[in-house]
């Protein structure tokens, strides 16, 4: 294929291994044990973390043929525009494929990017999760309330484990969406819940803002899939 520099694919962190396989595939990479396959993953991408991209990708590129595999469930703005010019100005024989939640991207960096030319399978997502989505409020809010009543330093943990298989069931659910699947939920719905867990994990990795109040959001606001 006629490659582009840079691809996006928007959907749960937790395809990057498969998209790794599926990229190396793509671009005619040897996958094991190759010095110019590049493939991380990153919880949170900050502004450090651009500048340590952009001089690994500045590294590899004096090979003449890299690849890089990226998977990152939160990026500042600071740091968006910071790879800017690493994404407006490729270098020859280098490609990119960066894997987000949907709405990650400010208009600006997503611009830089095609979409990714295959379409990936996202795991289910735990019973719990399947569960969760098809309860109504109040139950919902009930479980949400037991839920935090652990300890507060693991319950944070658990609690952006449970926003990840929240996410891959809506995932699913949108990808299934309008060949009879069976939810109550919209197109628009699913989307706008996709954006507000990528929008919310972030918080999780900080003390101050209410976990209870994150959670309850979840429960009054995501659609409910049957």
């Amino acid at each position: 294929m006629n490659n582009h520099h840079a691809y996006l694919y928007e959907g749960p962190v937790s395809l990057l291994p498969q998209l790794a396989e599926s990229a190396c595939a793509q671009f005619n990479f040897q996958r094991e044990n190759n010095p110019d396959v590049y493939v991380r993953e990153w919880e949170k991408f900050g502004i450090d973390e651009a500048r340590e991209l952009t001089q690994q990708a500045a590294f590899k590129a004096a090979s003449g043929k890299a690849l890089f595999v990226l998977g990152l469930s939160s990026i500042t703005s600071e740091a968006q525009h910071a790879l800017l010019k690493l994404f407006e100005e490729p270098v020859q024989g280098t490609v990119f494929v960066v894997l987000v939640p949907h709405g990650a991207l400010l208009a600006t960096l997503r611009s830089r990017f095609l979409a990714y030319p295959e379409k990936l399978k996202a795991a289910a997502g735990s019973g719990e999760a399947k569960e969760f989505l098809s309860w109504p409020y109040k139950k919902r809010s009930d479980w949400v309330t037991a839920f935090v009543k652990n300890d507060e330093e693991n319950t944070r943990e658990l609690a952006r484990s449970f926003l990840n298989e929240l996410e891959a069931v809506l995932y699913k659910s949108r990808r299934l969406e309008g060949v009879g699947t069976p939810t109550e939920a919209s197109g628009k719905e699913i989307r706008e819940g996709l954006q507000d867990i990528a929008h919310f994990r972030d918080y999780l990795s900080d003390r101050a803002p209410s976990l209870k109040m994150i959670l309850e959001h979840f429960a009054a606001t995501l659609p409910l899939i049957k």
